[in-house]
């Protein structure tokens, strides 16, 4: 997704909070979330979406609309949403990050106490002004509370999908220079941690300053922090600072291992390489007494001199990679070119934005060989949840898809809700028709923690389901996982053969990784899934690639990975052996 795509994507998102936080008509609020939910499915950019003229045939896209991208595309702003910005304070936007918390509520805040940020609101909460607002109360004033400070502890960093647009907004910038020679991103981008802070980027060039000139004039740069001949430093649009650093050649490989830590990695590291009789630092790696460097060619040179294993990037968390790389057990990562097919993603049957077809073509056109559909079930009404007729309806397309598309292959699905007592949403005999149930909690999610560990358990005993949706239920930067006993619920899955899902939409990419080597010594196998939408939610499987490596996994360790025939194989045994199908 392009920069641009993103910018005039949340533009929009911001109009319609904005709308209804000054009391816009509840429809034209809708108008502008649905219109950007429908860009979000389109290919390329605002530029060439005017050019092309598709916006007059993307549903949801009315003239009006159309008219505000046009606009955005030839000058990158919208006069009346600019408008609107001087009619509602800045701070009132932030709010709705915090639960509990939507347009409305914000409104009645600001008009009835006046409050314009997150510190007036806090405020207010403790002297127990909020709580005597009419649909507020003490439960909800509690919630807000804590949302405020769930907001403290993760402002200052933002999801990989927002740290990736940026990443390679910044990457194709500096690839237009001509002096620009190596060129990676290190930090904790590199090592695939679930959110960033920042990025850090490390290159080479006979002129360091000629790179720099390019760099701080980044389409996108909302600030300039500092501007140096070999460092300099930007803030992107969203609040995303980015380094760079120009190192000599010599010294690149040593930058590059030091820039992408861990911190502790690097501590176990520089306490091996002294041990050893030598020095590790940023500049490279030298003989403890000496000032000249060995020659490192790249990173696997230096981990080979200090007689370790390369260590994989997603692996350097001083968590027993250190250990692993000197006896020679470091496991081959899982890659996305090992994956071979796309479980879990939805489609109009459901919440979905596309079709079945439109979904399996995006999935072969992606390079995988099959897909499974897993809309909604019937408890889902709020997604438009399917009704029992509905999913033979969606089997009987599902076959006609299948004979068009051969040799690529549709299977049979479902993201069955698990109820409060643990249940499957559907009979025995409906779900026995399906390939893959994936169950997944929605609902109640703030169970006392034995009810929600006893609920998830009974759902992993029952023998029609094959899969475990993001296991945990979080939503990073917005919701924390629920309360629930994780090693009872892992060994269970283990028990009865359940699969764990890596989820890798990116406000999810659950289940977490360091969970992920407790399941897998647990029995577990894994599908990196990406829970999407519409067809360009199928890309997200990287972040759950990402995910997984740093879980230690390969190839062998996820379902997803097998061919189309393998997988049609082992989804009829697991039928067989469990259903007696």
């Amino acid at each position: 997704m392009s920069d641009s795509k993103q910018s005039l994507l949340r533009t929009l998102r911001e109009c319609a909070m904005l709308m209804e936080i000054v009391g816009e008509n509840p429809f034209r609020c809708r108008a502008y979330e649905e219109g950007a939910r429908a860009l979000e499915a389109l290919e390329g950019g605002p530029r060439e979406w005017v050019e092309s003229g598709i916006l007059a045939e993307t549903k949801g896209i009315g003239k009006g609309l159309a008219e505000k991208v046009d606009e955005w595309a030839r000058s990158g702003h919208i006069v009346a949403i600019d408008e609107l910005r001087q009619k509602v304070p800045a701070g009132l936007l932030e709010l709705i990050s915090i639960p509990g918390l939507g347009p409305k509520k914000i409104r009645v805040l600001w008009k009835e106490l006046g409050i314009e940020t997150l510190g007036q609101l806090e405020e207010a909460i403790k002297a127990g002004r909020v709580q005597e607002l009419a649909g507020f109360g003490e439960k909800t004033a509690e919630k807000i509370l804590a949302g405020i400070e769930q907001r403290k502890h993760y402002e200052t960093r933002v999801t990989l999908e927002v740290a990736t647009g940026a990443a390679e907004l910044v990457l194709e910038r500096l690839r237009q220079c001509p002096a620009i020679g190596k060129l990676e991103l290190a930090g904790s981008y590199r090592r695939s941690r679930e959110t960033v802070k920042d990025l850090d980027v490390i290159a080479t060039s006979p002129d360091p300053e000629a790179v720099m000139k390019v760099f701080v004039t980044t389409p996108g740069v909302q600030r300039i922090i500092a501007h140096g001949p070999t460092k300099s430093s930007i803030l992107l649009e969203g609040g995303i600072p980015v380094d760079l650093r120009v190192v000599e050649d010599s010294q690149f490989a040593a930058a590059l291992n030091y820039f992408t830590g861990s911190k502790e990695h690097n501590t176990a590291l520089r306490g091996r390489a002294k041990k050893m009789g030598l020095k590790l630092n940023e500049y490279g790696l030298f003989p403890e007494e000496s000032e000249t460097p060995f020659k490192t060619a790249d990173e696997e040179a230096i981990y080979k001199r200090l007689g370790l294993a390369y260590v994989e990037p997603e692996m350097r968390e001083n968590n027993g990679e250190i250990e692993a790389a000197e006896e020679g057990k470091l496991p081959k990562l899982i890659t996305r070119e090992d994956l071979r097919g796309i479980v879990h993603c939805h489609t109009t049957y459901s919440d979905g934005k596309n079709t079945p077809l439109e979904m399996a073509k995006a999935a072969r056109d992606l390079g995988f060989e099959y897909i499974v559909i897993c809309d909604h079930s019937q408890s889902a009404f709020y997604a438009g949840g399917m009704k029992p007729d509905t999913i033979k309806a969606q089997m009987d397309e599902i076959d006609e898809i299948g004979k068009k598309l051969k040799p690529f292959k549709l299977f049979y699905g479902v993201e069955s809700d698990i109820l409060a007592d643990g249940a499957l949403d559907y009979d025995d005999e409906i779900l026995g028709r399906l390939d893959i149930v994936v169950g997944a909690i929605h609902t109640r999610l703030t169970m006392a923690g034995d009810e929600m560990t006893a609920r998830v358990c009974r759902a992993l005993e029952n023998p029609a389901i094959t899969i475990l949706a993001h296991p945990t239920g979080r939503l990073l930067q917005r919701r924390e996982p629920f309360n629930a006993d994780m090693d009872k619920i892992i060994a269970t899955a283990g028990a009865h053969d359940v699969v764990m899902e890596i989820n890798s939409h990116p406000w999810r990419l659950d289940l977490d990784w360091r969970l992920i080597r407790q399941a897998h010594a647990a029995g577990c196998k894994f599908s990196i899934d990406p829970d999407s939408h519409n067809t360009l939610g199928l890309r997200d499987v990287r972040y759950g690639v990402g995910i997984a490596r740093k879980g230690w996994l390969t190839a062998g360790d996820v379902i997803n990975t097998k061919t189309a025939k393998q997988f049609a194989e082992w989804v009829a045994k697991r039928k067989k052996s469990r259903l007696g199908k």
